[in-house]
Formats: structure tokens, sequence, C-alpha cells
């Protein structure tokens, strides 16, 4: 993968892991916290890097909503690496989602540019119907897709992981879809989970105060495989920290040529929003 294509993918992982929602049965007990998060990007440096010389950039995130009403997610992020002979690339990222409670229904609207580029765009909405997703796209373009059962939303997926750490699992296997980056691709996902943490050694101090001191979280590797490709390899691979509110730390994103790293330097709690009774 070039250094190109790589950011290209860099700069939509992020949706993939945006997706924070609270569903019905036993994921109703999950309480995700609305919440504004800033991450600073950087070059991993524990991993030798091929054609990236340095990178930095910025992660702008934030959740808002409750598991009645939806949640709904904003993201912007900028980044710029520094490649081999000079050269650099730069970007410039844009998400606005928002799920329903239940999985059923999706808008997603992603701007990402690259270098100043024409944008790349994906529109649309998806409505689940009879346990298949179908998908509205105005962008790029526009059509109706119907896709296979037991496709995940994001928000789903993440309560799954949530879920399944709660019990004690360490692996979950999903189908999931986001929008990005056509409107139509689904992955292939794999959640190793570990042990749940609580102390605070390491921790940013963003991480180690207000309500996210003592709080659970789980050492979370997610490996996202292009669904119907032909490589046995994934595409990227996504870890960090992950909060039993839904909150992530210590993001990790591994493209083989080199690993980029977003450290968590703020944390804003915002307003719940409580479900009728």
């Amino acid at each position: 993968m070039s250094a190109a294509t790589a950011f290209r993918a860099f700069t939509l992982a992020p949706l993939l892991l945006a997706g924070l929602s609270a569903g019905s049965g036993a994921q109703a007990a999950i309480q995700l916290s609305p919440h504004r998060a800033t991450y600073t990007i950087s070059l991993d440096a524990a991993k030798a890097a091929k054609r990236v010389s340095s990178a930095q950039g910025q992660i702008v995130y934030e959740m808002r909503g409750s598991a009645c009403a939806g949640y709904s997610i904003q993201l912007r992020q900028s980044t710029d690496l520094d490649t081999e002979g000079g050269g650099r690339l730069s970007t410039a990222l844009s998400t606005a989602t928002w799920e329903d409670g239940e999985g059923n229904a999706y808008r997603f609207r992603v701007t990402n540019t690259v270098n100043g580029e024409r944008p790349d765009e994906a529109d649309g909405v998806a409505e689940r119907r009879d346990g298949k997703l179908v998908v509205k796209a105005t962008k790029p373009e526009v059509e109706t897709i119907e896709l296979a059962k037991g496709v995940l939303l994001p928000t789903q997926h993440v309560l799954e992981v949530l879920d399944a750490a709660a019990r004690g699992d360490a692996i979950l296997q999903a189908p999931v879809f986001d929008g990005s980056p056509d409107a139509r691709k689904i992955y292939e996902t794999l959640s190793v989970i570990g042990k749940p943490l609580t102390g605070s050694d390491g921790l940013e101090a963003s991480a180690a105060k207000g309500d996210l001191a003592g709080r659970t979280r789980y050492p979370v590797v997610i490996s996202y495989y292009e669904k119907g490709g032909a490589e046995t390899t994934p595409d990227y691979v996504i870890s960090f920290d992950l909060y039993d509110n839904g909150v992530s730390r210590a993001l990790r994103l591994d493209y083989g040529d080199f690993a980029l790293r977003g450290t968590l330097t703020s944390y804003e709690p915002l307003p719940q929003e409580a479900c009728p009774k």
C-alpha cells in the first residue's frame, strides 16, 4: 500500500470508531457519555515506517444525544504526512452521522480532501428493512444499495464490543457499514478484547481525572478487511482503550508500512439527555 493510499484510508478510519449509541436488550444497560474529545496525531515511533518520515495532526470528536433520541457525531480531522523525498500529504476530513438507538436508521455525510484536491464525498441514509440495510445514497452517486442481513451500523458495533467485554468474551466478529468511503463498502471486522483495566499508570492527564478517573476500560484491537476482498491480511488495524461509557484513548492505527498514534489531549463531558420514563 502506498503512503497516499494508506493516508486516504486513515483519514476515514475514525468514522469506524465514531458510532456510539444505546440499543435494546442487554446493551440497553450500557450508558454512553456525550462528550467532546481532542486527539493529537503523531507517527508511531515504535514501528519502523516505510515512505513516511513524520506525521502530525488533530482529531476533534463530539458525540451528543441519548438512547431514545439517537446519537449524533461530528468529527473533524486534519493530518499531515511527510514522505520520503520531501513530499507532504495533507488531509481535511469532516463527518456528520446520526444513528437511532435501535440501530435501524442511519444518516451519514463524509467529506475528505487530500492536498487540496476535489473532495471525496459520501452522503446518504440507511434503513433496516426485514433485517437488511437499504442504503439510499446521494453521493458519490445517486443509487439504492441493499446490503446483506447481519450487517451492523457503527453504533451497534461499538455496543457489541462493550457488551462482549462486559461478558468477558475475548473475540467478536462482525460485518460493519458506516457509509465511507463510497456509501456501499462493508468491512469484515475482527475485534480482540483484553481484560478490564482501572489503574491510572500511563494515562494522559485528561484521562486520569473527572468522570474517567478509575473508570473501567478495555484494550481493544480491531482488524478491518474489505468484504469480498482477496487479501487475507487486514486493510488496517486499529487499537485503543475503550471505556465502558464509550470514550476512547490511546488510539493506534497500523497500516503495515507505518502506524499512527492518537493521544487524548482534552476531554469534556457534555450534558446527558435523559430518556422520558
